[in-house]
């Protein structure tokens, strides 16, 4: 079974986590709540980790149970009130362990391949490699643009 691809293309994802990670704990209650490019910092974050979990959704698969409103998590409507940090980290905490156990099954020579589940739901092909691309550069954007609210308010980001 060779994986040095799939482990080589899974670090920028354990970054992205990371980033994620470091970006809850740093992130201000107050900053939390508040419209940071037209959404709240909070709903933005949760969108992020629903995200990864429905990449990563085999065809059968319902998506994790989720601790707000899925119009709220894909960005359709504003949540309110804010979602605690302790939920969104269970939360994460279970969509993290279903991306854990997708990237595992994966050997390099499914890469090249199509994820088959995913194209149907976007309406484009999408191979495994660009999925597993996906799960940090989604990420990562998210994680950018909420880093602008705590710059906004003189604190360091996290990127």
């Amino acid at each position: 079974m060779a994986r040095e691809i799939v482990t080589a293309a899974q670090g920028p994802f354990l970054h992205a986590w990371g980033l994620l990670n470091a970006y809850v704990d740093a992130c201000p209650d107050e900053i939390w709540a508040e419209k940071n490019g037209g959404w709240p910092v909070w709903q933005q974050i949760a969108h992020a980790v629903m995200v990864l979990d429905f990449f990563v959704l085999g065809e059968k698969d319902p998506l994790l149970p989720a601790p707000c409103d899925m119009d709220v998590l894909m960005l359709k409507t504003q949540g309110a009130p804010a979602l605690g940090k302790a939920a969104l980290r269970e939360y994460a905490a279970a969509v993290k362990t279903r991306v854990d156990a997708w990237i595992a099954g994966l050997e390099d020579a499914d890469l090249a391949g199509t994820n088959t589940a995913l194209s149907a739901k976007l309406g484009r092909e999408t191979s495994y490699a660009a999925t597993l691309v996906m799960l940090a550069s989604h990420t990562d954007y998210h994680i950018g643009s909420c880093d602008a609210a705590l710059r906004d308010h003189g604190l360091p980001g996290v990127f």
